[in-house]
């Protein structure tokens, strides 16, 4: 495995200005990511200057990493967070079926490096943390990936479909994914480590209690040599943890949407829209009734659901945080605030979404007693296969096309292909033919006023008809490059899959199944996340 590296920015955007340094941005965060002093700031803030102790219960994380099948240095980074001898490196995903799109992988991969990286440059050890969205009730969005076919992404997905508002943590493993994992082993060749990658998937999911621990299984399964430590928020002495955080939050409703309103207008000021929207009066928690996360909402001392059906006191919920936490859930907004609560976090390795949020977070930190930590980019990558890569270099097709798509690239293949030029033909025979037309007409209307309007229906037909003509010849043209244009589109299904950057389509399976697991290792390898231009990684 090789890789090269190219110019990949996101497209405009919020993220794109932040990673850029533009001003009016930078000053949305606490940090600028760009300074390597802020990595020393931020430590030096997290060792001196909290206000909060910390009180991990480790022997929870430990056992909750052991039962995932985690390694020796998984257990002590564990031991070193919790003796207040290190600092973590955080992300955190949904937990999506098989781990959901690319990206989820390449944000562990950051998060392993980056914190190998600072433990060098800072001289104290810095531990990679991975938050499993347990919390997330969005199954629609997580129970399904698509696969790398010779006709283009296919999605494989869940048809179950649970109460709307359930935490994917509670929810048990789907009696169906058996019958996908049948679907994906008919979808991919029977090569390579396919029959192991498809025991490992059918018996970790025998072996998990919920869709979060399945996913939790299988990122342990990858990243179990790199000390990676898995947190699902949803462990009891984790929320009992939480409830101070809980208790604040409700006896502060509804300040932190006030603050996110006024982010808002901040980020609107700037020409972007706001990731996550202000309504006014919303109190930032869920609370679990009959296992449904419940949004809640504060007016004065009374606080209610979305339907105003039910309504609870101040008082009464602020003791329920307290001595109730785990019916208690924080949204995407208390989620970061939570994790600094819990961990010392030094850095977020964050997608561009996610750096949208933090951009609106930086006062609800303060709010919470609490300083935003360095909102770090993610990896951006691309992965080649040798045929892919064959191809490409069979049609001259540059690396630099592969984050806008091969579209326009085969626009120009087929304008270059014509021998004939058929646009400039059709074109001057189109003006010719709309010359000759008007002078006939401007002629026989001398005869009678009406031929004016019959001549314009007339010229209607005959440019439909041409246009026409001129669809079937191109389509001809395209019939004599069919094996080519189909080679093209090949590697546009491959590398820019739905119009969009291969790492939010695909899944890592289909790939771990042709090459192995040894894979992620040399990927991590190559990973420089100081570089934070798109990398390309071709498979030998």
């Amino acid at each position: 495995m090789r890789v090269e590296e190219i110019e990949g920015l996101y497209p405009p955007s919020l993220a794109r200005s932040y990673l850029q340094g533009e001003p009016g941005v930078i000053r949305l965060f606490q940090y600028d990511p760009r300074r390597q002093e802020a990595f020393r700031d931020h430590l030096e803030y997290l060792l001196t200057q909290r206000q909060e102790p910390l009180d991990l219960p480790a022997e929870c994380l430990k056992e909750y990493n052991l039962s995932l099948g985690c390694g020796s240095q998984t257990t002590a980074n564990i031991e070193l967070i919790e003796k207040n001898r290190a600092v973590a490196v955080v992300t955190g995903q949904q937990p999506g079926f098989l781990t959901g799109p690319l990206y989820t992988i390449y944000k562990a991969m950051g998060t392993i490096v980056l914190a190998r990286k600072l433990t060098r440059e800072l001289g104290h050890p810095v531990v990679p943390v991975f938050w499993i969205g347990a919390d997330d009730h969005d199954f629609a969005e997580v129970n399904h990936i698509y696969l790398p076919t010779s006709q283009g992404p296919r999605r494989v997905g869940l048809e179950e479909k649970p109460g709307v508002r359930f935490s994917l943590g509670h929810l048990p493993v789907p009696e169906e994914a058996g019958r996908l994992l049948d679907q994906i082993k008919e979808l991919t060749p029977p090569m390579g480590w396919q029959q192991e990658g498809i025991e490992l998937l059918r018996k970790t999911a025998r072996n998990s209690l919920n869709v979060a621990d399945w996913f939790g299984r299988l990122m342990t399964f990858l990243f179990k040599d790199y000390g990676l430590v898995m947190v699902n928020p949803l462990l009891k002495p984790l929320r009992q943890r939480s409830a101070g955080l809980f208790y604040q939050a409700v006896m502060s409703a509804p300040r932190a949407d006030q603050l996110l309103d006024s982010a808002c207008r901040e980020i609107r000021s700037l020409g972007f829209s706001p990731q996550v929207q202000s309504e006014g009066n919303k109190a930032h928690l869920f609370l679990y009734i009959q296992g449904q996360r419940q949004t809640l909402f504060a007016d004065k001392q009374t606080f209610y659901n979305r339907e105003k059906r039910t309504t609870w006191e101040r008082e009464q919920l602020a003791e329920q945080a307290l001595t109730q936490p785990d019916s208690f859930s924080p949204d995407v907004v208390l989620r970061p605030v939570l994790q600094n609560k819990l961990f010392p976090v030094l850095a977020y390795v964050a997608g561009p979404g996610e750096m949208g949020y933090f951009a609106q977070f930086k006062r609800i930190f303060e709010l919470f007693n609490e300083r935003m930590p360095v909102i770090y980019p993610r990896p951006n990558v691309t992965l080649v296969e040798p045929l892919i890569h064959k191809l490409m270099q069979k049609y001259h097709v540059p690396l630099e096309q592969i984050p806008r798509g091969l579209e326009d690239f085969i626009a120009v293949y087929l304008e270059q292909s014509d021998e004939v030029g058929i646009a400039a033909l059709f074109n001057e025979f189109n003006e010719m033919l709309k010359k000759h037309h008007k002078g006939l007409v401007k002629k026989v209307a001398i005869i009678n006023p009406v031929i004016q309007g019959l001549g314009q229906d007339c010229l209607r037909r005959m440019t439909g008809n041409l246009r026409a003509f001129e669809a079937k010849v191109n389509q001809h043209h395209r019939r004599n490059h069919e094996a080519a244009l189909r080679q093209l589109a090949k590697i546009n299904h491959m590398l820019h899959p739905l119009g969009q950057w291969q790492e939010r389509v695909y899944n890592v399976f289909p790939y771990l199944m042709k090459y192995g697991p040894d894979c992620i290792g040399e990927m991590i390898s190559l990973m420089d996340v100081e570089n934070w231009q798109q990398k390309i990684l071709f498979f030998d």
